[in-house]
């Protein structure tokens, strides 16, 4: 499910950056070439002025000039006296390099869209001239400038041809190195994208792993008393005497209340994921939370023969603003682990202090039992998760310690494990003041 998932949310995400993407480009390339063909014309504009002028001032015209205007911006000159083409136009023959039709084509749009004939003379005595677009019957595009400039013995007409052979195949590369760009560009969002989803994926698949996890292991914790209260049930009715129905009554009864424990921790964890887990907060004394987890557990440790011990801060610590019960929930769910795990002749300790870089209050809970491995203490706070060691023991599911870190968390605080010095487990919860 996930990596269909992520393979739409990849191509949706590459799609969504690719059409941005190219719409910039397009915009982008629009206007670079808007600009160049803006570039181009005022280039030939700026270059037939300046021919305009020199063949306004001379009273020759040199094929030195012709050439160089040739070479240097690629313009053809073609130069009529009288109608008569000039001997000088022979040598550089810009009908071979033109066409004769794309002339007469050029001569044809002058006279008939700007009313004037450049191989007719006129009564005018002004010089005039135009320029223009054109393209050959091969598809070949010219900026064109036509003009007629009086003489004292007649006039002068001529035409200047600006290939735009190089604009065009430069916007085609302009084109082409855009489009490459792009492909690029869109190869690297694309992986970008996969490399992305999948990171904001992977929480969700982590959280439905562990939420299959969490029905499976709640389900075969579950399968347990519901087996014994089944089979319980059926010694019940075939029980002969008062005293094998009291013994399996007592049995079920049991179980009953095993599975009312796992039931409501299972309860108090999905309100804690839906962010529903209420506080009931108020000023409490953390010395009273102490000693009243201590005296809680103090019978049972000796029932087990371990040393339950208690320390003291010798100054009062500062006042908290917790939920009672909750805290003493998690201060009992650390104490029943020590001492459950704990074996006899074994101790437990549990201390209370403030810590000296920040306005906290610290309840530690040490023992010297087996201790955990360094490889399973960032394990300890999962659900249903026991160490190896303890997993055979039917009294605790793994819900205590993600309990108690999920009503430490509520209070914006923090629980860690370390190890005790000598051996054995320390837990560690820090709240602030």
């Amino acid at each position: 499910m996930f990596r269909k998932l992520h393979l739409q949310m990849t191509l949706f995400c590459a799609a969504a950056t690719g059409a941005i993407l190219i719409a910039l480009t397009a915009v982008c390339l629009f206007i670079s070439e808007s600009s160049l063909i803006q570039n181009g014309y005022s280039a030939f504009v700026n270059e037939t002025s300046s021919a305009l002028l020199y063949l306004q001032e001379q009273e020759s015209i040199s094929l030195q000039w012709l050439n160089q205007l040739r070479e240097k911006n690629g313009m053809i000159f073609v130069c009529y006296d009288n109608g008569t083409p000039l001997f000088s136009q022979r040598l550089t023959d810009p009908w071979s390099a033109l066409g004769a039709d794309l002339i007469e084509q050029a001569a044809l749009t002058v006279s008939g869209e700007y009313g004037f004939d450049l191989f007719t003379a006129d009564a005018s005595r002004l010089t005039r001239y135009t320029d223009f677009s054109l393209t050959d019957q091969r598809g070949a595009s010219y900026y064109v400038c036509a003009g007629k400039i009086p003489r004292q013995h007649g006039f002068l007409s001529f035409l200047i041809f600006y290939p735009l052979a190089a604009q065009r195949q430069q916007i085609i590369y302009q084109r082409l190195y855009f489009a490459a760009a792009d492909c690029a560009a869109l190869f690297l969002l694309t992986a970008f994208s996969w490399y992305f989803t999948g990171r904001l994926l992977r929480p969700l698949a982590e959280n439905n792993r562990k939420q299959a996890e969490f029905i499976a292991a709640a389900s075969h914790e579950l399968r347990t008393p519901l087996a014994v209260l089944l089979s319980g049930t059926e010694a019940l009715e075939k029980a002969t005497s008062e005293k094998e129905r009291s013994h399996f009554a007592g049995i079920m009864k049991k179980e009953g209340l095993r599975m009312q424990r796992l039931i409501s921790d299972m309860l108090l964890l999905a309100r804690s994921d839906a962010a529903s887990l209420k506080l009931q907060t108020k000023i409490c004394q953390p010395d009273e939370l102490v000693l009243a987890a201590y005296e809680k557990y103090e019978l049972l440790a000796q029932k087990r023969q371990v040393a339950l011990a208690l320390r003291l801060p010798e100054n009062p610590p500062q006042s908290l603003v917790c939920d009672e019960e909750r805290i003493l929930q998690v201060l009992s769910i650390l104490l029943d682990n020590a001492l459950s795990y704990t074996p006899a002749g074994g101790s437990v300790t549990l201390s209370l202090s403030s810590d000296d870089h920040s306005p906290a209050v610290l309840f530690l809970v040490s023992d010297t039992g087996p201790g955990i491995p360094d490889a399973e203490k960032k394990h300890v706070f999962e659900r249903f998760y026991r160490a190896e060691s303890s997993r055979t023991d039917k009294e605790h599911f793994g819900l205590g310690l993600c309990i108690a870190k999920e009503i430490t968390d509520a209070h914006h605080g923090k629980i860690t494990v370390a190890d005790t010095p000598g051996g054995g487990a320390c837990f560690r919860v820090t709240l602030p003041v």
